[in-house]
Formats: C-alpha cells, structure tokens, sequence
C-alpha cells in the first residue's frame, strides 16, 4: 500500500524564500539604478559644465552659418569637431535622464521589500511624465549634435558637389539650432541631485487644504513628492510617544518648524532653537531630531522649508508681516478683527493664489463670513463661512515672561489662514482685482481688502515653472551651510 503523498512545493507560499530571494535581487538591482543616477547626475552637474552646453551649440550654429557664407578663414574641421565636443558632452546627461526615470519608476511604480507603489499618490504620473520628457528632449539633442557632425562630415569627404553642400551645411545650422533650443529648456536645472530627497524638485503641489490648520505642517506636506510624503506620514507615527503632555506629533512638529523658520529669517538663534525643541519633544527625540544621520531632521526640515517658501512666497510674506506686527516695528493697532492678504503682483496661466490671514480679538469666538470676488474669475464669487477662535490680544499681554516670539507663536496658534485658488479664463489679460470682505455672524462688514493682480501669459517670478525651479536651487542653497554648522 502506497504511504501518503507528500504535499505539492509551494514556491510562492509563505514557508518558501523564493519570493524572500525574489524581492531581495529586485531591491538589489533598485540600489545599482539608484548608484548609477547619483553617478551620472554627479557628472552632468560638475561646474561650469552647463554653460559649456548652452555655449558650444551657439558657437557651432555660428560656425555653420559662416561656412554658408564662404568666409575664407571659416573651417569645416572645427565646426565637426564642435559637433562631436557637444554629443560627448550631452552622453551623461542621457545617461542621468535614463537613469533617473528608472529610478523614479522603481520608487513610485515598484512593491518590494524596502519599497511600496505609490501610483495612485497625487502628482507621482506628473513626476514619471516630466522624466519622461526629458528624456525625449535629451535624446533629440543628442541625436541633433550626431545628424550635425555627420552632415559638415559629408561636406568635408564626400564632394558632394555647388548644390547639395550648402544644404548639408545648412543642416548642420538647422540641427545647431535644435540643440540650443533643448539646451535652454534642459539646462535650467537637473532633477534629482537631492539624495535626501529625490523626487522633491519634480513634485508641483496639486491637491491641498483650503483651512490651513497647522501652517507649517499642512504647507509643508503639501508641497512633499509621493515618496517623501509616505515617510513624512510614517515619522509622524513614530512620534506619539516621543512629545511632551499636552502635544500631539503634529502639534509638536508645527512648534519645530517655526521655531526653524525664525532661525533661518535671524530672529532666533541657535540655542533659542534647541531649547524650543525641548519644550515640546523628550529628550530622546531631541536628539534625534539633531542627529545628521536621521532622514528628517533639524537640517532636513530647513530644507523642505525652504523648498516650501520657494513653492509658496505668499504664505510666508504674511507670516513676515505678523511678525512685524507683533514686533511693532509697522506700529499697527490692532483693531477688533485683524484681516492680511497675499496674492502674486503677476499671475500666469489664469492662476494665482490667494493667502488670507484672520484673527479675532474680540472676548469670544465667532462665526463670520468671508466673500471674494474675483473681476472676471472662474468663479467670480466665492463665500466661506468658518468660525474663527478668540486671539489674545497682543497689547493685552504683559508679562513678562513672555516675549515676541512667544507671542508671534499664540498668534499663529490662533490664526484662521485660508489658501484659496484662484483663476480666470485664458482670454483674460492685464490688470485684475480681488476683493476679500470679512462679515460678521448678521452679515455686517467688518473689514475689506482689495489687492491687484496684473494677468501675464510669459514666464513671471512667481509661475509655476519658475517656483519649481526656485524650490530646486534654494534647497541647494541651504545644504551647504547646514552641512558646514554640521562639520
């Protein structure tokens, strides 16, 4: 009599280390991607080598076009030689565009170990496009500089005779000149030099909460790649044990992130930041908090705030402002109801946004009612009913104890700060109002603001492009004297 049959291999079970073996060689060839985009972009990045790649293809567009012209002293030799110095120069940035697409895709796409897909994350399909993208124009360009060489190359070997050499020549100036054009477009920044935060400078803020409840925080997560915005949400986690009584993580992370904000603008300095740290965290987490090898830590904030001040200049102009205010250095009254608002001189593409900023001074809270109306906007009206908590007022406070920041810290507490989007439509242009009326619960005005915007269709200092790339460069700029207080 035959024994029992043995049960069938499993290799996808639990029990079996296929799968184990399987993620592990996955993470493994994620991590060699990851060394090759750092390598790549490292080398695409060395000084002055942008401008070297701006610079030659005019010069080579120039010389195509002397040689059209028949100047004695022009020279085929060098303008191929311009053509092949150029494709040389544009391998590594293919390289690190190749590279940093599959690394994007690993992070976003990819569930593995160490790894989970992000894809229905907002704003990850707009990261992998724009890599995407930059990948096509990259490859045009190269391609451009090799249809270039090849072109003057047939001029200078095969004869081709009056009639066809000024046309390869002047192809030679038609592909010079393709590569100036993606030269300009790609050369404004590289993505993906951050190797704290990779997807950061690819990320444009999508979805967000109109009530800004924590400002910091709530700005801040908004302006966080998918990647970065998991782990942010996990390291709140981490944190519930870690706050004093009477703090919550975020509570605990909102009083951070001021307290770093006032230390970067100079009105605190350095000890003042430890000892703000240490009124809302333990001690443990203190230190962590200080410690470089942690990914969010006292530096690591400093750069997503100042990636988020990029992003979001209004917002911080008005938290400027209240400290002025509460500084007396613009001696204001304060005045039952305390109205501030913040919208872009210039808006392109139909879009602004609008940073309103509200305290109530009287004894008790109130529901109020705030209408905007934008002169030919999409919508033109708009009203929010919110009830606003009673802010201390600042005169009324005399101890002293307490100081300006302390009571620049009760006032943001306190603060109702609203982040509308606003728009109009494409056929709109030149200057536009916006008027902000704050009424009360039985729809008497108490206070009215009315701001101007001027509608422009090209790039301004506060498009969208242009913070993106400023959000970019000014995490770049404080690496650097963050890792040298580090050192």
């Amino acid at each position: 009599m035959e024994g029992p049959l043995s049960p069938l291999p499993t290799p996808y079970g639990e029990e079996s280390g296929f799968g184990a073996k399987n993620e592990r060689a996955l993470s493994r060839m994620i991590a060699r991607r990851d060394a090759g985009r750092r390598f790549w972009v490292w080398l695409s990045s060395i000084r002055t080598t942008s401008e070297i790649r701006l610079t030659l293809p005019a010069i080579a567009t120039i010389s195509c076009a002397v040689l059209l012209v028949g100047w004695e002293y022009s020279s085929v030799e060098l303008s191929i030689g311009l053509f092949t110095v150029i494709s040389v120069l544009y391998i590594p940035t293919n390289m690190a565009s190749w590279f940093s697409s599959m690394v994007a895709r690993d992070r976003l796409s990819l569930t593995v170990e160490g790894h989970k897909s992000k894809g229905s994350y907002p704003g990850s399909e707009r990261i992998i496009s724009t890599l995407r993208d930059r990948g096509i124009r990259e490859r045009l360009r190269l391609a451009s500089a090799i249809l270039g060489a090849a072109s003057l190359y047939a001029v200078m070997r095969l004869n081709p005779g009056a009639v066809l050499a000024p046309s390869l020549m002047a192809s030679g100036a038609f592909f010079g000149t393709i590569c100036i054009l993606n030269s300009l477009k790609l050369e404004g920044s590289i993505p993906m030099r951050s190797n704290d935060f990779t997807l950061l400078s690819l990320h444009a803020p999508t979805l967000h909460d109109s009530i800004l409840k924590s400002v910091f925080t709530d700005s801040l997560k908004a302006h966080l790649d998918p990647e970065t915005s998991d782990l942010w949400d996990e390291w709140l986690d981490s944190l519930e044990f870690s706050v004093r009584t009477g703090q919550t993580p975020k509570t605990a992370v909102e009083h951070v992130l001021r307290s770093i904000h006032w230390e970067q603008r100079g009105i605190i300095d350095r000890n003042r930041l430890i000892s703000e740290v240490k009124s809302v965290f333990k001690i443990s987490a203190t230190d962590s908090l200080f410690d470089p090898s942690k990914k969010f830590n006292a530096s690591s904030l400093s750069k997503l705030l100042a990636h988020t001040r990029a992003w979001e200049p209004g917002l911080f102009r008005l938290i400027d402002r209240l400290h002025d205010s509460v500084s007396g250095l613009q001696g204001e009254d304060f005045d039952s109801w305390r109205l501030d608002l913040d919208l872009p001189p210039r808006c392109s593409e139909g879009q602004g946004e609008l940073f309103v900023m509200l305290h109530n001074h009287t004894e008790t809270p109130k529901t109020f009612e705030l209408d905007i109306v934008v002169a030919k906007g999409e919508p033109e009206y708009q009203s929010l009913r919110i009830s606003a908590p009673t802010t201390p007022h600042p005169s009324t406070i005399t101890d002293q104890g307490i100081d300006k920041v302390s009571k620049l810290m009760r006032m943001l507490d306190k603060a109702v700060v609203l982040w509308i989007g606003i728009a109009w439509p494409d056929s709109e242009s030149g200057p536009h109002p916006v008027q902000v009326t704050l009424k009360g619960e039985s729809g008497e005005t108490l206070s009215s603001m009315v701001v101007q915007t001027s509608l422009t269709t090209g790039v301004n200092p506060e498009s969208a492009a242009v913070r993106m790339t400023e959000a970019a460069e000014a995490v770049r700029r404080i690496a650097i004297p963050l890792s040298d207080r580090q050192n």
